[in-house]
């Protein structure tokens, strides 16, 4: 089962009503120089998806970087109105445009194209999962996730600064596999597990050492308890003295 989201042109509609509740908000505080930012911003943006929905229609051969840039350029513009929607406590406007980046998201990976901007995809994400309560919707979001995993650029996935917690490359693989525990499902834990330890080896132990504490306190199925238990032996590496 796949995961259900709106195409390009809805996203468009749904980003024209954000972008003019986002400006009511400016004038209503008396902000002229923010409201000239989100003019140009907003600009922006409708060019994006005019060079995006323009790719589609030429049916022409764009290359894996070229969908990359296009997708980079309209996340880039998404993290600049995301954030004067927080810093303006516009909460519901910045969560509707964190959802907008799973829709640029899933156009570039439809497209072979790759994911350099991560931060506001992991939050809408986030933002999902905990509305999703169904199995079959977890396992399709634990699905998802694994496709915008698979699609990050090698510079992301190399995982550079592992001193960072906050990191969107652990905070999407952790997710990843606190969704794949929510849908009690031993396919989707088993490969979100393995593909966890692959992704954040110096991460994984703790994670499973936690699903372990959480097993218990949660009261989850024996099955679900007996694969998380299974790869926390694996994980589990005993301390040297």
């Amino acid at each position: 089962m796949e995961l259900q989201l709106t195409s390009l042109t809805d996203a468009r509609e749904k980003f024209l009503k954000l972008g003019d509740q986002l400006q009511q908000a400016e004038k209503d505080r008396g902000h002229n120089s923010a409201e000239e930012f989100l003019t140009t911003t907003i600009t922006a943006m409708n060019q994006f998806f005019d060079i995006a929905e323009g790719v589609d229609n030429w049916q022409a051969n764009f290359v894996s970087n070229d969908i990359s840039d296009i997708a980079e350029h309209g996340l880039s513009i998404l993290e600049k109105l995301i954030y004067q929607a927080d810093t303006n406590q516009c909460m519901a406007e910045m969560q509707g445009l964190q959802q907008l980046s799973l829709v640029i998201a899933n156009w570039a990976i439809e497209r072979e194209g790759h994911i350099n901007i991560l931060e506001p995809i992991v939050d809408a994400l986030a933002q999902l999962a905990n509305e999703i309560k169904e199995t079959t919707q977890l396992i399709a979001l634990a699905e998802f996730m694994g496709k915008i995993a698979d699609a990050c650029s090698d510079s992301i996935k190399h995982d550079i600064d592992v001193s960072n917690m906050h990191r969107p490359w652990r905070i999407l693989n952790i997710n990843r596999g606190i969704v794949a525990t929510r849908s009690h499902h031993p396919d989707t834990m088993r490969q979100v597990f393995s593909a966890l330890i692959n992704a954040l080896p110096m991460d994984a132990p703790g994670f499973f050492k936690e699903g372990m504490s959480e097993m218990v306190r949660l009261d989850y199925p024996q099955t679900v308890r007996d694969i998380m238990r299974e790869y926390f032996d694996q994980t589990d590496m005993p301390q040297i003295h």
